[in-house]
């Protein structure tokens, strides 16, 4: 006798976790990148990069993976609370490759530009923050609005460079207040050079 009678059932339970598993890496996904900066290949694994000041590059896709086990007597015992954790591992385990990958991308990118800033033993996280936001360009969404930068840190970054600046006085607040409406009127006289690239949609149309 087969170990599992039900073989359509299994197809049934397979792509139903798969779907649940997608979904739920999605909006995870959605967390860290926004849904309308993700693109999806229909076929190929490689792509090549629009050239600039540092070069030329050829991107390929990542496999990422992630290994759960389910024991035996787990599924003797009719234990479906063991589904739910297996999901989460999952999850939790290809979001972790994903968060790293990422990061990684982002790490190499800056390095190569020199978009980066170095905070040392001694030196102040408020200060090295008002750096990187001097480096950064801010951009303008899809409805026309300056787009500010996202700051991702580890917990124990985040809380020091929370403390640093609130001891920081009414004159640094001001800097930075400063930075960001110069590096906001930037991108958008950025964006009205690109569009003024363009004509009008309805200039040279003739009824």
């Amino acid at each position: 006798m087969a170990p599992f009678r039900y073989r359509s059932r299994i197809k049934e339970f397979n792509e139903a976790f798969t779907k649940q598993v997608s979904a739920d890496l999605q909006k995870r996904r959605d967390e860290l990148i926004s849904p309308r900066n993700a693109q999806k290949f229909q076929h190929g694994r490689m792509w090549r990069t629009k050239p600039t000041e540092h070069g030329d590059e050829a991107g390929e896709m990542q496999a990422h993976s992630f290994e759960v086990r389910s024991h035996f007597d787990d599924v003797v015992n009719h234990d479906l609370a063991k589904f739910v954790e297996t999901r989460k591992r999952l999850i939790e385990g290809l979001t972790a490759q994903l968060q790293a990958s990422l990061y990684q991308t982002i790490s190499q990118s800056t390095e190569k530009s020199g978009n980066t800033v170095v905070v040392g033993p001694g030196q102040s996280p408020a200060d090295a923050f008002l750096a990187a936001l001097e480096m950064i360009e801010f951009g303008i969404d899809e409805n026309g609005e300056v787009s500010l930068p996202q700051i991702h840190m580890g917990r124990d970054a985040f809380e020091k460079t929370i403390a640093d600046l609130e001891t920081r006085g009414p004159e640094f607040i001001e800097r930075v207040e400063q930075v960001k409406a110069q590096k906001s009127e930037l991108a958008r006289q950025r964006e009205s050079d690109r569009l003024a690239r363009f004509p009008l949609a309805w200039e040279g149309d003739s009824l």
